[in-house]
């Protein structure tokens, strides 16, 4: 059955829906959609309260993950949202070789400066714990790389669950899809962020925590055309804009020959995007599981459970009714950086 599941709107005493600000953890490797994601997240603070910023492996090593997150950081100064580093290599695996989509520093060979911020001593794994603990209300955490820093933290710390929120994550491909037929990026079964981890990324779908997948089935459905080229170009200009244009431009020489599209697809963006404005999409509930076989050529596979025997715990998201408005969704949000970097 296919529904909307809002969690940023509530009704106050007359009646009327309104918006409440969100707190939210975002988890990633920090290539350049990560990156991009960061930065709508700093934009909207109406929205979006970023209590931090916890990096892993995946696109570029740990440790230049981290130093993207502390450079996207510096475009809002006065934020106080500090990053902690987190896992290097997969939960229970050997490191997997990745793609190198993004380039050595994970933003498409975009020239960057050196950050200001530095990042905090305290790892990634035992900040978690601290926030989670101390929270007087559940978290949303945003995942949009492999999921190693929640796997380690939910398998430690279980009784913390009921301090998430929701989690709400970009991975996986349900559908083939394309003109070849290809269900993943970095394999023909698999997207990226699973490959990685295929075992962390499959705890977290079952462990009980509510959690809302953007699969590449919906990220296909968001392209970053010629036509939103120059729209991006007319309304973000020089400087922060253009690098924020070449970044989401990184991989569309990958893109479109793989699955003959009209440009790079934007595929984080929609979990940030998702809680600006969750009438965007729609989905339904599923029960799913990953591929864990790391010997499989269908190791990192999303794939449904039918034999599950539990209440569906995944919303699976897989369809975006409006592009058009949420590429205006995204352009909003980086405008008060690109006027502060003036």
């Amino acid at each position: 059955m296919e529904d909307n599941f809002s969690m940023t709107s509530e009704d106050d005493s007359s009646g009327q829906t309104v918006k409440r600000r969100i707190s939210i953890i975002h988890d990633g490797d920090h290539g350049g959609d990560d990156f991009i994601t960061t930065l709508m997240a700093l934009g909207r603070p109406d929205i979006i309260d970023l209590l931090g910023i916890t990096t892993c492996h995946g696109n570029i090593p740990v440790e230049v993950a981290t130093q993207n997150a502390c450079l996207a950081t510096d475009y809002k100064p006065g934020a106080n949202v500090l990053v902690y580093e987190g896992a290097s290599k997969p939960w229970k695996i050997d490191s997997k070789q990745g793609d190198n989509a993004f380039g050595e520093n994970g933003l498409g060979g975009v020239e960057i400066p050196d950050p200001i911020t530095q990042p905090s001593e305290i790892p990634a794994f035992e900040w978690l714990k601290q926030i989670l603990q101390e929270a007087s209300s559940p978290i949303t955490i945003c995942a949009t790389g492999p999921m190693t820093n929640l796997a380690l933290l939910i398998d430690a710390a279980p009784e913390l669950k009921s301090k998430i929120e929701s989690i709400v994550v970009m991975g996986g491909c349900l559908s083939p899809i394309g003109p070849k037929g290809l269900q993943g990026n970095i394999t023909p079964f698999a997207e990226f962020n699973f490959y990685m981890d295929p075992d962390a990324a499959d705890f977290v779908l079952n462990c009980g925590v509510k959690v809302i997948l953007f699969p590449m089935d919906l990220t296909h459905q968001f392209v970053f055309t010629s036509p939103r080229q120059v729209m991006a170009a007319e309304r973000l200009g020089d400087g922060l804009g253009e690098k924020i244009i070449q970044i989401m431009r990184a991989v569309e020489d990958l893109d479109q020959p793989s699955f003959d599209l009209e440009g790079a697809v934007f595929h984080d963006e929609n979990v940030l995007l998702y809680l600006l404005d969750p009438d965007l999409y729609r989905g339904k509930w599923m029960n799913l599981r990953v591929v864990t076989d790391s010997e499989s050529e269908r190791h990192g596979q999303l794939v449904i459970d039918h034999e599950a025997s539990t209440e569906a715990k995944v919303y699976l998201v897989d369809r975006l009714l409006n592009s058009d408005r949420a590429f205006e969704l995204m352009l909003d949000a980086f405008a008060p950086l690109i006027r502060r970097s003036e």
